[in-house]
């Protein structure tokens, strides 16, 4: 899982490179989206099968926070310092915004949340108002955004605040799965839902990728762990499958819709596959995580890059390339090495805190019992 996951984010990084490269790997529309099946599986997976956060949802939102904010926040403020050093465009852009815009846009690039919502929105008259469409503005708003792709993570906060109170009961997961589906059919059948960003960007109708990914972890997990035991080599077979796919999804010769559909579906069925191949293999989980500060710094680099070397940009557009590409993988692993890691530290006396304080008094009236009867149990500039 973690090498898909490092393939995806590439996929996102080729796409904002443009030309030939948007379709390179699976795109990075579909890379967005299969980012929510994988998060939504994962998600699951603490939520569920873990004792992590039985019973401390705010613990789980803490970890959360701990894991989005630092190395969001770090590459935001270089970013911001970029833009001084370039001139100042950036904050005469921001001069020309009316004030609710301004304070809309900082609050954004602040706290994350928000980002997607901004998607919708735009200048009118000089004044901020729902367009719809960040394209039916005077002046395009995300221009504003210090990580434009960063909106990805405030659809992904969204689906952080329902998931401790839908993943743990089924009724809830499939009710909110048919009605976040239905969304979508009723959105592309008047229209609306074919044209961006109501296509990949609306919360309502992406809350069931995350959903779909729930289900791959709490149906297909406990069968595929089963057959592995049969099989031994499936969860590599699974993996190179989804890998192998990853390269030529392009290839596949059919509608545009229905390809990446087959993609979703391929996903969710073989992530489980995935995940055991990972908890096989620590190299796998070593690239994996990779996969999050590559797509929160891209933009940065493709930046540096193109000031640095804009010759290169125009003429050498292969090389380029490979320079942001390098670029991205060396400096994730230089914010993963200065923030990430001291972070996982704390993210890890969190989660045993959140163990102790949830699972013990359940497992103390569960004791009581066997304690009567003294038997004690133990246990870019495009559109991002």
């Amino acid at each position: 899982m973690g090498f898909l996951r490092t393939l995806l984010a590439l996929s996102v990084v080729l796409d904002h490179l443009g030309g030939s490269y948007a379709d390179q790997l699976v795109g990075g529309r579909l890379a967005v989206q299969l980012f929510y099946v994988i998060s939504g599986f994962l998600i699951s997976y603490v939520l569920t099968a873990t004792d992590s956060y039985q019973g401390a949802t705010g613990k789980f939102y803490a970890n959360r926070f701990l894991r989005l904010f630092p190395i969001y926040l770090a590459v935001a403020a270089l970013t911001l310092v970029a833009h001084v050093v370039s001139g100042g465009e950036f904050f005469r852009f921001y001069a020309a915004l009316p004030f609710s815009a301004e304070v809309f846009l900082v609050l954004s690039n602040l706290f994350i949340l928000g980002q997607d919502w901004l998607m919708f929105f735009g200048i009118e008259h000089s004044a901020l108002a729902f367009t719809g469409s960040f394209a039916h503005s005077e002046v395009p708003l995300y221009q504003g955004l210090l990580v434009p792709q960063a909106w990805t993570l405030g659809v992904e906060m969204s689906f952080y605040l329902v998931a401790p109170f839908v993943l743990n009961s089924p009724r809830r997961l499939l009710t909110l799965l048919a009605a976040s589906l239905g969304l979508r059919v009723i959105l592309i059948v008047t229209g609306v839902g074919l044209t961006d960003p109501w296509t990949y960007r609306f919360f309502p109708t992406e809350l069931a990728l995350f959903l779909i990914g729930s289900l791959s972890h709490q149906v297909l997990l406990p069968r595929f762990k089963a057959w592995t035991q049969r099989v031994k080599r499936l969860p590599e077979l699974g993996t190179g499958v989804l890998v192998i796919y990853s390269f030529f999804h392009f290839s596949i010769g059919f509608n545009p819709t229905a390809r990446d559909g087959l993609a979703v579906l391929l996903f969710a069925i073989l992530l489980p596959l995935a995940f055991l191949f990972q908890s096989r293999h620590r190299l796998d989980k070593a690239i994996g995580e990779l996969s999050y500060p590559i797509y929160i710094c891209h933009s940065l680099v493709i930046m540096f890059f193109s000031w640095l070397i804009n010759e290169v940009e125009v003429h050498q557009p292969m090389l380029f390339a490979a320079l942001v590409i390098t670029g991205c993988i060396g400096f994730s692993a230089l914010l993963n090495g200065l923030i990430a890691d001291p972070v996982e530290r704390l993210r890890g006396r969190l989660r045993a805190t959140a163990k102790d304080d949830g699972r013990p008094q359940a497992a103390d009236v569960r004791r009581r019992p066997a304690a009567a009867s003294a038997q004690p149990m133990g246990s870019i500039r495009r559109v991002p």
